[in-house]
């Protein structure tokens, strides 16, 4: 045997071994659609039990498939075409067999024609299954998103009241206090104290007390504008800083907000009770305040000031006596 024969017969064995190992059908027909090889993945699949050789490729498929193959026969033997063909398994069933078809030359005569296939259905499959796990990674990431929401929503948020607790309120306050010594823009803080809650929480118990706690933070919330930032300052002190507004307004605001409270009694079950607020007001008109500290602390000597006059009334800085 010639060195160049040698060689042909070895990479002819090799190619053999790859279609021995491939897991794709793999078969080489001849003129009459014959089976003069098919690989193993292609016989355990649509003959398991039976010999292959000089079968007829197109008894393996459907009528519509085998016709449709018999009328590009021409075309498939002048070059490499792909198709998709339904087989019948011996158990009836049809599968979809994406095949690339290229005529074959070669030592071989009998060989005209070689095809290599790959089931649909298992494409079909890992494209669900690719689908499925980015559908329900989508899902996890949103639910982590939301999860991440509802943390950080809790993080600022008073338990009782459901308004911004005194936290973030600080957080806030501080950006708008900066802003207003900027821009030169007005801002007024409204501290807020429920009169005789301690009284409220020693006759009706401290369940009455929280809800009258929450539902006129609720009333407040109601009269503030967006805009305003309402937060538990502690205890049973309630807090507004209102942004870019003047002290007239503010009080305007502050007046607002105590009618809220004691429009209507407050009620759970059997208990009843008319609650009022006391609401000092201060603002960066006021006084050459140097720190948000220092207005803070304004608004709480005005809160000081509505609780010496009587209680359920509003209180501004500027009138305070001086000493």
């Amino acid at each position: 045997m010639g060195g160049e024969q040698q060689r042909s017969t070895t990479l002819e064995h090799r190619g053999q071994l790859i279609l021995e190992g491939c897991p794709d059908y793999a078969v080489l027909l001849d003129h009459d659609w014959s089976v003069v090889y098919a690989n193993p993945t292609f016989q355990q699949k649509f003959c398991p039990h039976g010999a292959m050789d000089g079968a007829n490729f197109l008894s393996y498929l459907d009528a519509a498939s085998a016709a449709r193959l018999r009328d590009l026969q021409p075309q498939l033997l002048q070059g490499s075409r792909q198709i998709e063909l339904k087989h019948v398994t011996p158990d009836a069933r049809t599968v979809s067999v994406q095949y690339s078809f290229f005529p074959v030359t070669g030592a071989d005569p009998e060989v005209l024609m070689a095809g290599i296939g790959r089931d649909r259905a298992g494409d079909l499959s890992a494209l669900l299954e690719t689908i499925n796990l980015n559908l329900e990674l989508e899902k996890k990431q949103k639910e982590l998103s939301e999860a991440n929401a509802r943390l950080e929503q809790l993080a600022i948020t008073d338990q009782i009241t459901e308004l911004y607790n005194r936290h973030y309120f600080f957080q806030v306050s501080q950006h708008f206090w900066e802003e207003a010594k900027r821009y030169k823009l007005p801002l007024v803080v409204i501290l807020m104290d429920i009169d005789n809650f301690k009284s409220v929480n020693d006759h009706y118990g401290h369940l009455f007390g929280d809800y009258v706690l929450k539902q006129a933070s609720q009333r407040l919330k109601t009269n503030t504008r967006k805009s305003d930032i309402l937060a538990r300052f502690g205890g049973e002190e309630l807090i507004v800083l209102a942004s870019n507004t003047d002290i007239q307004t503010g009080q305007v605001l502050a007046e607002r907000l105590r009618l809220s409270v004691c429009s209507e009694p407050f009620l759970m079950g059997n208990c009843s009770a008319t609650v009022t607020i006391s609401a000092g007001i201060s603002g960066t008109e006021l006084g050459d305040f140097s720190t948000f500290d220092a207005l803070l602390d304004s608004s709480d000597q005005a809160l000081y000031g509505a609780k010496r006059a009587g209680k359920n009334c509003v209180s501004t800085y500027s009138d305070l006596p001086r000493p």
